[in-house]
């Protein structure tokens, strides 16, 4: 048992360095919370746990692009504001914005039964 456990032990400790290594490969990327709710908000007394959607949402440092990616069958529209003005828009939730100035920029999806959020101040 002891030698099945130092086995695991001596696995875990070469592995973590190269998960190391690769989360510094993508230091240039900075990840946005995105925050998703249900599109019909009728009052539940019943709570639940907020909603999964395989979406993330991204600024590339080295190309200068927010990237939103969705792996789901939803059809939706992504609207990106730069100091609540709208300079972006596409009709696909998989897309990438050009970013050409600083400021604060928002993202929001909207599909049929849900919305996403997300804000980065670049």
């Amino acid at each position: 048992m002891k030698k099945i456990l130092s086995l695991i032990l001596v696995m875990i400790a070469f592995s973590l360095p190269s998960i190391a290594e690769e989360t510094d490969a993508n230091s240039s990327l900075k990840l946005l919370n995105l925050e998703v709710r249900r599109k019909n908000n009728h009052p539940s007394k019943v709570h639940r746990a907020p909603m999964r959607i395989p979406t993330e949402a991204y600024y590339d440092e080295e190309s200068r692009t927010i990237n939103i990616c969705y792996n789901g069958d939803t059809d939706g529209e992504v609207y990106l504001y730069l100091n609540e003005n709208m300079v972006g828009y596409d009709s696909e939730i998989n897309t990438s914005f050009p970013i050409s100035s600083s400021g604060l920029y928002r993202i929001e999806i909207i599909t049929e039964s849900w919305i996403a959020h997300g804000e980065i101040q670049l």
